[in-house]
């Protein structure tokens, strides 16, 4: 068994932390946004702390090769060193001069989608995590493997067959979920004294956050999939394979060689993209930004204007939640380029399972035996769902 999971041990462990970080950055979100229900504003401060994060990080790569090391290729960019003096960088015109990918047109182009998702998701996500409980919000995202089959279904791209093992994993999710939301907006509008159109609102963007969920994960994999020289160009590889493992000589005379085309990367590093995400993102929502939450920021905090949205604005608490914003997007991007979509999408949501399950730890009131069922259903279709999808990897894989 230990054997077995060897091989896999560090997507486990990452997969934990990304559990506990995620757990804690939904709690603190949720503080941020008591104190300050301002999600636009949440969402530009979360963009240039990303950004900036991920800046340093690169200039520590940059000029700490130990550092670069510890991560996977294709984490940051590509940077020419003398590996055999690790002090020293030594520069040159294929490889990467600058600490930052300078930023272009296929950049811009690449990032512009996924830019627009974040910016769209974090404003229904935040909006949705200030009117109704955390669990609300994360049920809600347990249902992105039924929305993700449609939109597969709609585009023609390959999916899982439709099975009654599948129809029953979304039938129990569908239940799951409806469950824990109806349990939650009874103890929201009985405690919290919030009206039904409050939370009904809150539901709807949780709902939409949803599916700019399911839209970034089927785009996002394509994306932050890296792509090695050899993985993007192989005809040199199979070309010397041959000449290796054949009997026969290899005649080179008039033998039209295969055309080898120069390497054009199909992907950027993670943290290039990252930055330019987050910047684009940040472009995107500040005209919305400074029309309807920046007036409100100002006299609050030059003015003394009082309202009934803020009460305080806790900068520790915005700090925090951004440094774990950037610690999940790292290890998001991460698993996307190690894991394949379904896979990863079975990671993220039993990630779901478990901000639940604290949230309700955090909220300290009385779990209701109807919440533990709605629970466990939400496991129990995740778990045929992850069989459907195992059971076609194996089918796939199936020499013929």
């Amino acid at each position: 068994m230990l054997l077995h999971l060897r091989p896999h041990l560090h997507i486990i462990i990452l997969c934990i932390c990304w559990y506990a970080i995620s757990s804690l950055a939904s709690q603190v979100t949720k503080q941020v946004l008591t104190l300050c229900p301002l999600p636009l504003f949440l969402g530009e401060f979360q963009f240039l702390y990303t950004a900036l994060l991920a800046a340093l990080s690169c200039t520590m790569a940059y000029y700490y090769p130990s550092f670069n090391n510890i991560f996977p290729k294709g984490t940051f960019p590509e940077y020419n060193r003398d590996y055999n003096n690790s002090d020293y960088i030594t520069r040159n015109s294929s490889q990467q001069k600058n600490i930052i990918t300078r930023p272009t047109k296929f950049i811009f182009k690449t990032v512009l989608p996924l830019s627009v998702f974040q910016f769209v998701g974090k404003y229904f996500g935040h909006k949705g995590t200030s009117l109704v409980p955390i669990s609300t919000v994360a049920s809600i995202k347990t249902l992105s493997p039924l929305f993700i089959l449609l939109f597969q279904k709609m585009l023609r791209i390959k999916t899982l067959p439709l099975t009654k093992i599948l129809y029953f994993s979304l039938f129990s999710l569908v239940v799951g979920v409806w469950i824990i939301v109806r349990e939650d907006s009874k103890f929201s509008t009985k405690n919290k004294n919030n009206s039904i159109g409050s939370s009904s609102y809150g539901v709807i963007c949780a709902i939409i956050s949803m599916f700019i969920f399911v839209g970034q994960n089927i785009y996002g994999k394509k994306v932050f999939t890296y792509k090695s020289e050899n993985q993007i160009n192989p005809t040199l590889d199979r070309v010397e394979d041959y000449r290796e493992n054949s009997p026969l000589p290899y005649y080179e005379g008039k033998m039209k060689m295969p055309e080898i085309q120069p390497h054009k990367p199909k992907s950027y590093d993670k943290l290039t993209l990252m930055i330019y995400i987050s910047l684009v993102g940040f472009a995107l929502s500040f005209c919305w930004f400074m029309a309807l939450e920046f007036p409100i920021i100002w006299g609050h905090l030059f003015h003394g204007t009082s309202n009934d949205l803020i009460q305080e604005m806790p900068w520790r608490l915005y700090f925090l939640n951004g440094t774990f914003h950037f610690l999940q997007a790292m290890i998001t991007f991460h698993l996307l380029g190690e894991i394949s979509t379904l896979t990863y999408s079975i990671a993220n949501l039993m990630k779901r399972i478990a901000i639940i399950s604290v949230s309700w730890v955090f909220v300290g009131r009385s779990v209701t035996l109807w919440q533990i069922v709605g629970l466990l259903l939400n496991v129990f279709g995740l778990f045929l769902y992850e069989r459907c999808s195992n059971k076609r990897k194996q089918i796939k894989s199936r020499p013929e």
